[in-house]
This record gives C-alpha cells, sequence and structure tokens, in this order.
C-alpha cells in the first residue's frame, strides 16, 4: 500500500474511538506515540506541518550527557542523560553514533579554566569511567592541526555522541505505526473539543487535502514543543515558553576536516561554542537568542548569528583560512524552553515540562536525549484516565532491533548505516533498489535508494519533505542539491505521483525556500584582504555586497555637526548615543532598522568626530543642537531613539519642541530612581563611571596599558557595544587620527567635557520636578525599552517612569544594556518595528541634507 493510500484509509478511520491523540510530530511526539503504543493504547499523532519540521530536525546533532548541568547543580539529569544516551547509542546503533569531544581551554581563563576540567572530571564519573588524561599542546596538535598552535591550550577530553535527528524522529514514528498507532503529518489542529469541562478530542484540518474532521479521544496530549502556548491558548492558559533560536553553520569535511567534536568559549563571552563532524559536513553552533519571529515562519539564521559563529572559527581554526563561501548551507532552530525569568538565555533550565490543564496535558521542554524519559512522563499523567498506562514497563526497550543485512553488497558502514535509520525497513529499502540506486550520492553518504524509498513510502507531501528532513541532501550539498534535482526527479516522481506541473511547482519552492532559510543571509559590509592596513579582525569576505554607513557633516548654529547617514526611506529616526560613545553606538541596529524607515545617528557629545572646543554639553544646549539639527537638516518631523544620555536630550526634545517630533524611543534612558528614594551617591557613581568610559579608558592609555589612539577608539566601541567588525575602515582610520591629535593637543579636554556633561545630567536628574514634567510633557507615540542588564538604572526606574505614563508602551527586553548588543539588535529592531506599525508615524516632508 502506497503512503498516500494509508494517508487516506487513515483520514476515513478518524471517527472511530481514540484511546489518545497526540498532538505534535516531533521528537517528544513520537516518543509518545511509541510508547502509548507498546502500552497497547489506540493512538493517533498529528502534524501541522511535517515529522520533525520543527525543532527536531534542526538541533545541535548532540546526543548529549547534560556537561553543562553540572555548573547548576542538576546532577540527577545529568544522570539521566547519561543513562538516556547508552540506550540510544545501543538500540540506535548506525543512526546514534558516538564522538570523542574535547574542551579546548587555557589556564589564562582563569577559575573557568579549573571550573571547565573539573566539570569534566565529575562528568567522567559520572559516566562510570575513570577520568582520562588532558591532551598537552603537543598532542592536542597531532590531534587536530587545524586547531590553533598557542602554547598552554590542552584538551580536555570526555564523550558525547550525535545522530540525525529527523531520522530518528521517522524511525520512532515508523515503528509505533507497525505496532498499531497512526500518525498524519501537514494536518493542523484548529480547536479543542471539550465534554464537562475537560479536553475530549480535536477539531483537524487537512492542509493538503483541505479538509476537516472532528476526532475524539480520552486524552489529549500537546507535545508541540515551541507551538505549546498556542495550543493551550485555546484553554486561555498564560504562556510558560520562552522561544530560543538556536543557529549553525555547515561546513563540507574536506574543507573544515575534524576528527573530534570540540567545544570551546566564544573569544567575546563566556558561552560555549561547538565544532564537531556530522554525517559528511562539519557543523558550528550554537548561538542561544529570544526569537520574537513568529513561529509561524520558518526560522532562519541572522547575519549577526553568522557573523558570531564565524569570529568564533577564526579565533580556533586560523590555520584553515575559513570565509563564509567555503560555508555550504545554514540552519535556525527554535527550542522550547521554560521561562523562568532569567535575563541571560544560557540560563535558563533545560528541564522538561509535564503539566495538566482541563484535561489537556502539555508536554513541552526538555531534550532530544531524554525523549524516552520525558515521554514516560507525559504519559504517567494520563493513568487515572487511562488505567492501561499503569501496566507500561519504565525501563523496557525503546527502538526495535532491525534485521541483519550481511547478504547486501554494501560497506559494512553502509549496512549499519541504513539499519540504524530504517529499522525493519531497511531490508525492504534494499530489495526495492533499481540498479545502481546502493551507490551514494556524490560528496554525501546518503544512497540513492533511500530518495526512492522515503519518496514512496514516507508520507512525503512537499519536496523539501524528502531534502532536508527524509535525507539531509538540502544541508550538505551546495545550493541544496539544486546540481542534483533531474536525477532526483527521475528517481522520485513517479514515486510521488507528481505530473510535470507539480514536480515544477514543488522544485521551484523549495529553491526559494532554501535560499531564504539555509543559505547565508545578506552579507554585511566587512573588509576583505584586499582593502587598507591596518585589517579589522573578524570575519573575511570574498566579495562585499552592502554600502556601509556614510560619515556626514554639516555646520549648524554652534559649530559643526557630525552624524552617520544609514540611508533608507520612509519615517526618519535620528538616533541619539549616551555619553560614552559616538554615532557608531547604534550599528547593531541602524542597517536592520534601513529596510524601514530613514535612518540617521546624531553625534551629541563627539567623542568619536566633533572637537570638544567651544562645544557646549549641557542637555540644554544638546537639544537646541537637536533642534537645529531637526529643522535645517531632516527637513521634518523625526522619531526620536535616545539611549542614557541621548535618552534624557530625546525626552527633554519631545516634551519642549514636540512640532518636530514624530515620536520618541527611550531605551533604558538616564532617569531618576523611582518616587520615594533618591539618587544615591553609589548610583550616582555608576553613572558616572558607566557613562564616561572616555576618561578610564584615558588614564590606561596615559599608563601605558593602551596600544594608542587605535585601541582606545577600539575599546570605546566595544565599551558601547557596537561590533567594531562592522565599522568601516576609513571611520577607523579617521577617528583615530582625532583622538590621536586630542590627546597630543588637549590630553584633558575630552575628560573635561564628559565631566560637565555628566554633571549637567545629574543636576537635570536631581531636579525630579522638572524631569517629570518632561515625562508628562511629552504628547508623541513613545515606546520605553529597558534592558533587565542595565548597569546604568535598576529596572524598577523603568517601571516607575512606565507607571507614570501608562498610556507609553513599556517593553522590559532580556540581555538588552542602554544599547542593543550585536546578538540583542534583530529583537529590539522587532520591536520597534511593530511599534512603528502601531503607532502609525507618518513619514516627514522630504528632507533636504545641507551635509559635506
Amino acid at each position: 500500500m502506497s503512503a498516500f493510500t494509508e494517508r487516506e484509509t487513515l483520514w476515513g478511520a478518524l471517527t472511530r474511538p481514540w484511546d489518545l491523540i497526540i498532538i505534535g510530530g516531533g521528537i517528544t511526539g513520537a516518543s509518545v506515540l511509541r510508547e502509548a503504543t507498546r502500552a497497547g493504547l489506540k493512538a493517533l499523532l498529528v502534524e501541522q506541518r511535517d515529522f520533525a519540521w520543527g525543532t527536531s530536525s534542526r538541533s545541535s546533532k548532540l546526543v548529549h550527557g547534560g556537561l553543562r548541568y553540572l555548573a547548576t547543580g542538576d546532577v540527577p539529569l545529568v544522570r539521566q542523560s547519561i543513562r538516556e544516551r547508552k540506550r540510544l547509542l545501543a538500540e540506535g546503533n548506525g543512526l546514534v553514533k558516538p564522538l570523542d569531544f574535547m574542551l579546548a581551554s587555557h589556564a589564562r581563563e582563569g577559575g573557568k579554566h579549573w571550573q571547565g576540567r573539573a566539570g569534566i572530571f565529575v562528568y567522567e564519573l559520572l559516566t562510570g569511567r575513570w577520568p582520562r588524561g588532558n591532551h598537552a599542546t603537543a598532542r592536542l596538535r597531532e590531534l587536530e592541526p587545524s586547531l590553533v598552535r598557542e602554547e598552554g591550550l590542552i584538551g580536555v577530553p570526555y564523550d558525547e555522541a550525535w545522530v540525525d535527528d529527523a531520522r530518528l524522529v521517522l524511525r520512532i514514528v515508523r515503528e509505533a505505526m507497525a505496532a498499531g498507532g497512526s500518525a498524519l503529518n501537514h494536518v493542523r489542529v484548529t480547536g479543542l473539543l471539550r465534554e464537562d469541562g475537560r479536553v475530549a478530542g480535536v477539531e483537524l484540518m487537512d492542509t493538503v487535502g483541505q479538509r476537516s474532521a472532528t476526532v475524539r479521544a480520552r486524552a489529549v496530549v500537546n507535545a508541540t514543543g515551541v507551538w505549546a502556548d498556542s495550543v493551550r491558548a485555546h484553554l486561555s492558559a498564560a504562556p510558560k515558553l520562552r522561544p530560543l533560536r538556536g543557529s549553525h553553520l555547515v561546513f563540507s569535511s574536506q574543507r573544515f576536516p575534524l576528527a573530534h567534536g570540540i567545544s570551546f568559549r566564544h573569544p567575546r563571552g563566556d558561552r560555549f561554542v561547538c565544532v564537531m563532524p556530522w554525517e559528511d559536513s562539519t557543523l558550528v553552533g550554537t548561538t542561544d537568542l529570544d526569537h520574537p519571529t513568529p513561529l509561524s515562519q520558518e526560522p532562519s539564521i541572522s547575519s549577526e548569528e553568522v557573523a558570531y559563529l564565524m569570529e568564533a572559527v577564526e579565533s580556533r581554526f586560523p590555520a584553515l583560512k575559513l570565509t563564509l563561501d567555503d560555508v555550504v548551507s545554514c540552519y535556525a532552530g527554535v527550542r522550547p524552553v521554560i521561562s523562568s525569568g532569567a535575563s541571560d538565555p544560557s540560563k535558563e533550565s533545560r528541564e522538561h515540562l509535564v503539566l495538566e490543564e482541563e484535561g489537556l496535558v502539555t508536554v513541552t521542554g526538555g531534550k532530544l536525549t531524554t525523549c524516552r524519559a520525558i515521554a514516560h512522563d507525559a504519559l504517567r499523567a494520563l493513568r487515572h484516565r487511562i488505567p492501561e498506562l499503569s501496566a507500561l514497563e519504565p525501563d523496557g526497550p525503546f527502538l526495535g532491533t532491525p534485521p541483519s543485512l550481511d547478504d547486501v553488497p554494501l560497506s559494512p558502514e553502509a549496512r549499519l548505516r541504513l539499519r540504524g535509520r530504517y529499522g525493519a525497513d531497511a531490508p525492504a529499502l534494499v530489495a526495492t533498489a533499481h540498479p545502481g540506486e546502493l551507490d551514494a550520492v556524490p560528496g554525501t553518504s546518503t544512497l540513492w535508494a533511500e530518495l526512492r524509498w522515503a519518496a514512496r513510502n514516507e508520507n512525503v507531501v512537499h519536496l523539501d519533505d524528502l531534502l532536508l528532513r527524509r535525507v539531509r541532501l538540502g544541508l550538505l550539498l551546495p545550493r541544496g542539491g539544486e546540481a542534483h534535482l533531474p536525477a532526483i526527479r527521475a528517481l522520485c516522481q513517479r514515486e510521488l505521483g507528481w505530473d510535470d506541473a507539480r514536480w515544477e511547482s514543488e522544485a521551484q519552492a523549495y529553491l526559494t525556500l532554501w535560499r531564504t532559510h539555509y543559505a547565508l543571509p545578506e552579507r554585511p559590509h566587512l573588509p576583505t584582504e584586499d582593502e587598507a592596513t591596518p585589517k579589522l579582525p573578524g570575519v573575511r569576505l570574498a566579495s562585499p555586497q552592502t554600502k556601509p554607513v556614510q560619515p556626514r557633516t554639516v555646520k549648524l548654529q554652534g559649530g559643526p555637526v557630525h552624524y552617520a547617514d544609514y540611508g533608507g526611506s520612509g519615517p526618519t529616526l535620528v538616533m541619539l548615543h549616551g555619553l560614552g560613545g559616538c554615532h557608531l553606538n547604534w550599528l547593531p541596529a541602524a542597517p536592520m532598522l534601513t529596510k524601514h524607515a530613514r535612518v540617521l545617528a546624531l553625534d551629541l557629545i563627539g567623542f568619536g568626530r566633533t572637537p570638544m572646543a567651544g562645544r557646549s554639553v549641557g542637555v540644554a544646549s544638546q537639544q537646541r543642537m537637536l533642534q537645529h539639527f531637526l529643522t535645517e537638516v531632516v527637513g521634518g518631523p523625526a522619531v526620536l531613539v535616545g539611549n542614557s544620555w541621548g535618552g534624557l536630550v530625546a525626552l527633554a526634545h519631545a516634551a519642549q519642541a514636540p512640532e518636530t517630533t514624530a515620536g520618541l524611543v527611550l531605551v533604558s534612558p538616564a532617569q531618576p530612581p523611582p518616587r520615594g528614594t533618591r539618587l544615591d551617591p553609589v548610583q550616582a557613581a555608576r553613572l558616572v563611571l558607566h557613562t564616561m568610559p572616555g576618561v578610564g579608558e584615558y588614564i590606561l592609555w596615559r599608563d601605558g596599558k593602551r596600544s594608542g589612539a587605535r585601541g582606545l577608539f577600539m575599546d570605546l566601541l566595544t565599551l558601547g557595544c557596537a561590533d567594531v567588525r562592522r565599522v568601516p575602515q576609513e571611520v577607523v582610520e579617521e577617528n583615530t587620527a582625532l583622538i590621536a591629535e586630542r590627546m597630543e593637543r588637549m590630553p584633558l579636554g575630552h575628560s573635561a567635557s564628559y565631566l560637565r556633561a555628566t554633571r549637567s545630567m545629574l543636576l537635570t536628574l536631581l531636579g525630579r520636578n522638572r524631569f517629570e514634567s518632561w515625562v508628562r510633557g511629552v504628547r508623541v507615540p513613545t515606546l520605553l525599552v529597558h534592558g533587565r542588564q542595565d548597569r546604568l538604572v535598576p529596572v524598577a526606574s523603568s517601571e516607575a517612569l512606565a507607571t507614570l505614563r501608562p498610556d507609553w508602551s513599556f517593553e522590559p527586553m532580556d540581555n538588552i544594556g542602554h544599547v542593543p548588543q550585536m546578538e540583542d539588535a534583530p529583537r529590539f529592531v522587532a520591536r520597534m518595528v511593530r511599534w512603528l506599525d502601531e503607532s502609525r508615524v507618518a513619514p516627514p516632508r522630504l528632507p533636504a541634507l545641507a551635509a559635506s
């Protein structure tokens, strides 16, 4: 019976009574289905997209023992993970493969170096083996020659395993179906049925056949992972999840050869990055960012994540000289993480959650390694409704034992591969192969016969189901395997039952999907090897494609003013920085906003580009300068975006000159503490120190601890949260020259200016009545963003400000400081664009720029 016939037969039988309905066809839903059928239940699984479409085909491909959880003291979770990994290695041999891992660490990392070594020592003991000796620098060079050759770098070995995550899901689903379970992909739940106040079934919509059905069951399990809150919303339940995006780069193993998995700390933080061999490639990952994009959209890696991962690769594997042209593909997945309110996404617990609400059992969170144990926890919550589940053995087998392929003319590796991926289906796959189809697709270990088998038997509805999940050619081959599409068509079109028009449509849709979500995003402008020296550290590009920021100068009343023109069209955004930097502080967010607005970044204090002589730096004088800029340069009302000092100036301007203000965005603005408290000396000291990084850097430079003006400029940008790798070379050189000249000519000039500006800010904040009158006087749409990691102003201050103006949009955003950093800029931009749409900010008159 073909997969199409099976689908039609099952759809016609949906009205029969079911014991259990499982919503979600990822690793958790598949595992619940498998264990439910083992208990003898009549169970149905429905998936709105394709099996493993979501997180379960976009994971890190690791079946790991939970080493990271030792840092939080969660030893029981580590023990469980190690136990479940051992089970999967034994039962999924050929699909789950052991992998030697190493932590690359250096003594200069201080306490973190010893913490990592101690953690692996305990981890190895928990696996039941005595810890192995560390690999010294010389041995490390022998094991991984491309790893940076740095004296003192050691490798701390430990055990992990890797898996083809999508194939694991498919094998579990097919074994469950063989045992009497039922599963439908591309079927969406449109509602929950309730009887006597409890969930008793679901309303379904077949997105393939455009038909609907009502299905009843004794129990319903919500195993939709990151979409769990969407299903719970039918019960008006409060959200519990924090969607986090993890992204990966895929290199060919020929270009990036690797014998071990290697984890190491990213050069810009404590977060670990892993590189590991997988299939016929090398994976680099992962990021860990909040994912504000609607979950209905396919997730994609951002250009900031690409730069972050490439920076990690270059820091540890410089000898390979990898560029973005070496990236074969990339992918992003969204993890279902239970929200605890932690400011750092990486600090959120990866524990799973099982809860029952009005008869609906939701299971979400957790990780792939413990999928069997998570399924048992979910089914345990149903025993009071389905007593038969009490007989389910908690430690019984999970995956079936596949038959032997000893008589098949294949290499031992290929036989093991087929048995692991296809289980009991492996002999039939080989038997239905046509001549030559037991050969591998060039550049991969995938056999042509796997494509025919999947097209005929594995519920393929769209071409991306086949090439991205049944087999992984879309990740492993350049351009998603476009060059092999004619051969794939000859092999699979008839098996799929598609006519020529359907094939052409599916092929075009697949290639569009791949280019949009699995190819590298639009490349930022970064220096190439042919550009002027000295070069900026970071990613090398073969061909920059985007125009860099344009530094401009305009002569206004009171002297020259410098700003950055990012281009764009629509409403004009004028971005004002705080005391500690220049217009480059907005570099992470500004280019993204140009798709929605005209973006200018004004240099208020002028550390980077404007000489200090004769410049008044008080709040009132800055507001007057802004007024001249808006009337003479912009030529009409603009949305003012300000942080820290810039936020204070923007607030004053919006209250006192509404005719040139179309909207106001305050990002952790400088503000007094809540009502009833005072600006204590400690807070005042923090304001001074963190709004004047130039002063501290200047002192360090004078003490000989910096390499000069260039080092000072780079440090200042880093403190200002701008990614120095994105700063055009000419801007770096011009600012460096200005700083060097000022240091020689006015060694204390800029420090005195900072002190005057800070004094003006403190006096303004202490004048509470004036500040509050500004707040109450704003009559334009306002978005107030506060980062919970901000070092300048306590969160309570922003909450008090939001209370003072409840009509403002208030958005607490984790990890965003007083300037959005590279990793957080996409989320900040998404929120700001949504606010612009909601506020309906009108475009201003055409500007007549008087810039030189």
